[in-house]
């Protein structure tokens, strides 16, 4: 009997994972970096270290960008330099990740496959609300790309690249919502963009709007601006 047809394998994507940090808890770096590794299709991790200490990682996989000093613009130049690393690394895709968030173990294969079922150039998951000891609180209820998304939580494909640059767009005093001003900005420009309404990001938040969303009192050193979606990179 003839062998039965196979089925043609698509080709490869190279996913580099962006992850500037700044005196970020080197626990939290490493976890991060565990669940880059952990993810159920291969990642190059690029970190970019924003003029601290460099954080010490066994068996570390990947590429670590050292900068000789602090840009002060809430990680946006080093996720630039990180995103230029990445296209000399021939990346296809290009996703992000604070030092102190981590992935869940499907996050980047179910973005890239929403991404790739619906001809999407950039696209953006859920996430979920952790305390700093990184035990759950809720599912993000604003995160959700109307018109909200978290920088952790955005993927986005090689026709898009061109419009990464708007990570130094902005002045300094919305640096800390970059994010949401690149979505806005590759919105303008016709990219074709989609939200996946699954919580694959894990988010650490001191934001006491978050505390007082499950009925729990802030702690002390809350951030307590009701009207800032997210907490970004410090």
């Amino acid at each position: 009997m003839p062998n039965a047809p196979t089925a043609e394998k698509q080709p490869s994507m190279k996913i580099c994972v962006v992850t500037p940090y700044f005196e970020t808890e080197p626990a939290w770096v490493r976890q991060g970096h565990a669940s880059v590794r952990g993810q159920t299709i291969p990642a190059h991790h690029i970190l970019v270290c924003d003029g601290s200490a460099p954080a010490q990682i066994e068996a570390f996989q990947g590429t670590h960008i050292l900068l000789q000093r602090n840009y002060r613009d809430y990680g946006n130049t080093p996720r630039l330099i990180g995103c230029y690393n990445a296209v000399t690394h021939g990346a296809d895709a290009i996703a992000f990740l604070d030092g102190d968030n981590w992935f869940q173990p499907d996050h980047l294969e179910s973005l890239l496959r929403f991404a790739q079922g619906n001809g999407f150039d950039a696209c953006s998951s859920g996430r979920t609300l952790h305390r700093p000891d990184g035990s759950f609180m809720a599912k993000c209820p604003t995160v959700n790309g109307r018109p909200y998304i978290d920088t952790s939580c955005l993927l986005v494909m090689k026709p898009a690249f061109q419009h990464l640059i708007a990570w130094i767009l902005m002045p300094q005093d919305v640096a800390a919502e970059t994010d949401q001003h690149v979505w806005a900005h590759m919105q303008r420009m016709g990219v074709r963009l989609g939200f996946l309404d699954r919580a694959t990001v894990s988010y650490r938040t001191r934001h006491a709007s978050h505390y007082r969303l499950i009925g729990e009192a802030p702690p002390a050193d809350a951030i307590d601006r009701r009207d800032l979606h997210g907490e970004h990179y410090h």
